[in-house]
């Protein structure tokens, strides 16, 4: 397959409780709608990589910062592949979180640049949507949605998390912010013209 017929690689961002989720999952449906073959994933992934990290997020795995960060670029390089390997055949790949949450989240105990080191093989997604919304509003839709918190979880950490997406999309590349803050649909619409004006895909 020609690089021409090479399909985006498309990511979602933002904190826990800012509907990321939602989004990548409303865009998939858009898309498909259009004829386009998708595939929607996420980060961490169901591997077995992926249930440590989880555990390890819940509280049930103790593990060091670096260790977790490691887990993370693990799980990353297995899903890379798989990445790489949808999109050079013809298929839109959308990820629900990808190497910029390492940078936002794992910043604030471990250094940027050794991150960046060791994630250094995963790809630059051709856009990567920030879902910005208050640390406080994430908060409380994660109270309404389950009974348990997660490592990261409390306003201080994610008003930090919040400033290194937003610092983070100055630095990186095919970073844009969304404001969250809004209607579903609202946000969905932006969302939707971006990809238009990008021109990742044709026929939109």
């Amino acid at each position: 397959m020609s690089n021409k017929d090479r399909k985006p690689f498309i990511v979602f961002e933002g904190l826990d409780g800012s509907g990321l989720t939602t989004h990548a999952f409303d865009l998939h449906r858009w898309l498909k709608e259009r004829g386009y073959e998708v595939y929607l994933t996420k980060e961490p992934t169901d591997g077995v990589l992926g249930g440590l990290i989880r555990s390890a997020l819940k509280g049930e795995l103790k593990v060091s910062a670096r260790t977790l960060a490691l887990l993370f670029a693990a799980d990353r390089t297995q899903h890379t592949e798989t990445i790489k390997r949808l999109i050079n055949s013809g298929v839109v790949v959308i990820s629900d979180r990808y190497k910029l949450s390492s940078y936002a989240y794992q910043s604030i105990e471990v250094d940027l640049d050794w991150l960046r080191k060791i994630n250094e093989g995963a790809l630059t997604p051709d856009v990567t949507f920030v879902i910005d919304v208050p640390p406080a509003v994430c908060m409380r839709r994660l109270q309404k949605e389950r009974f348990h918190t997660e490592l990261y979880e409390d306003m201080e950490t994610l008003e930090r998390v919040r400033e290194n997406y937003r610092r983070l999309a100055e630095e990186e590349e095919n970073v844009i912010i969304i404001d969250g803050n809004r209607p579903q649909d609202v946000v969905n619409r932006e969302i939707f013209q971006k990809i238009k004006e990008l021109e990742l895909l044709e026929g939109l």
